[in-house]
């Protein structure tokens, strides 16, 4: 009797953890969902123009092409999210199983003793019981079995209570499941005729370009001397800035060697100032893929890093040494991260900013005006000017990473 009351402790103090593990990826999951439609409802408000020239055509194909990719994402994200809950609810229908076996073989038990108690007439003369005993050790067994016999269905109750609570909770959990189910479901099958719907689209502006194609390669040709012009820029600022980084660090081991005492404090002061901008290059990286977005508000990102060909349209391949991300009008550049402004320079009557993080270096392009000035020390999510805006009323920022001269994909360290 003794080992089984221990058991019914055990059993009735038992609540199962149903694959917390999978609630939490769920949840995280959801809240990704949430920002990506955001995201969505705020292309969607992005303007597409109604000139016909191969630029603005151009543009609304970046566009369209962005939302698109968008609202791959987003349902990809749901079928993600399905697949969990569909394990999620076959876990808590196994679980209601469990419970209820176990109820029901509870009800059993309790059932048994109830009836055992009858047929004996414990209840009705449990003195009597104890007291017909032979001898006092007899006495003191009957009176400890009648102690724990009580003990053992006042558990058993206990029990009985406490599945049939768990069992409604599985329920209401399996329940909740399946509406969430339901509802991403039909979400997911708006976001699809969306999707069909742009797609189509996308296939009557690809028509429509496809036969300017002349226009093309002569629009492209002018953006791409642009860029030349403006990526030799950049380089040769951020060239300059390696150059007056290395010099200052030789410059202190130079001082460093002298036994001048005056020589002494300015070697320490070069050596603090390295060794500061080395660990803030290490702080930038460690929070890679953790920064925030360059543009404020919402924005798609209408232009991708590196060289790749549009689908569907010949000879047409695009080279970006960042990422382009487009927002409406009004739309501010802000810095990724602390560092200091190293270079301001304007180019077609636009300003671009270069921001240095040790070894790291950022480039915001594209600005109609700016709010910092060159030499400035910047915070985080501090504002550098207003994204210059189209005729259509969206901003594009042009927005780059290096480490030295080496190029890097700004959207593996953006946050998503």
């Amino acid at each position: 009797m003794r080992h089984l009351l221990i058991f019914l402790f055990l059993l009735i103090t038992y609540i199962p953890q149903i694959s917390a593990q999978t609630n939490a990826e769920i949840k995280a999951l959801q809240k990704e969902q949430q920002n990506l439609k955001k995201q969505i409802a705020d292309s969607e408000r992005l303007l597409m123009s109604t000139k016909n020239d191969v630029k603005s055509q151009l543009n609304n194909l970046m566009l369209i092409e962005a939302r698109i990719g968008e609202q791959q994402r987003y349902i990809k994200g749901v079928e993600r999210i399905v697949k969990d809950l569909r394990k999620n609810i076959q876990v808590h229908e196994k679980e209601i199983n469990r419970l209820t076996a176990e109820l029901n073989h509870c009800k059993i038990q309790y059932q048994r003793a109830v009836l055992y108690m009858f047929r004996n007439k414990i209840t009705q003369s449990t003195w009597k019981f104890v007291l017909a005993a032979e001898d006092y050790r007899t006495m003191y067994r009957r009176m400890r079995y009648v102690t724990e016999f009580s003990k053992y269905q006042r558990i058993q109750g206990e029990i009985i209570q406490e599945k049939e609570k768990e069992v409604r909770q599985e329920k209401e959990a399996l329940n909740k499941k399946k509406r969430q189910q339901e509802a991403l479901l039909k979400e997911g099958k708006k976001v699809n005729e969306e999707l069909k719907n742009q797609q189509a689209e996308r296939k009557t502006m690809v028509n429509k370009l496809k036969k300017k194609q002349k226009q093309i390669n002569t629009t492209l040709a002018q953006q791409k001397k642009k860029n030349q012009q403006l990526n030799q820029r950049i380089e040769q600022a951020i060239q300059k800035e390696i150059e007056a980084a290395e010099k200052r660090r030789k410059e202190a081991e130079r001082l460093a060697k002298q036994k001048n005492n005056k020589n002494q404090q300015k070697a320490e002061k070069l050596k603090e100032d390295v060794a500061a901008q080395n660990k803030l290059a290490a702080t930038f990286e460690a929070n890679k893929g953790k920064f925030s977005a360059p543009i404020t508000g919402g924005y798609v990102i209408s232009g991708h890093f590196g060289k790749y060909k549009v689908q569907d349209l010949k000879n047409v391949e695009l080279d970006n040494k960042g990422i382009n991300l487009t927002g409406k009008r009004g739309a501010k550049a802000r810095s990724i991260f602390e560092g200091r402004v190293s270079n301001i320079f304007v180019l077609g009557g636009l300003y671009n900013v270069i921001i240095s993080h040790g070894k790291y270096i950022t480039v915001y392009c594209n600005l109609s005006k700016v709010s910092v000035k060159q030499g400035q020390t910047v915070k985080t999510h501090q504002t550098l000017g207003t994204v210059a805006s189209d005729e259509n009323g969206n901003a594009t920022l042009q927005f780059q990473i290096r480490m030295g001269k080496q190029k890097l994909n700004p959207q593996l360290w953006l946050m998503h």
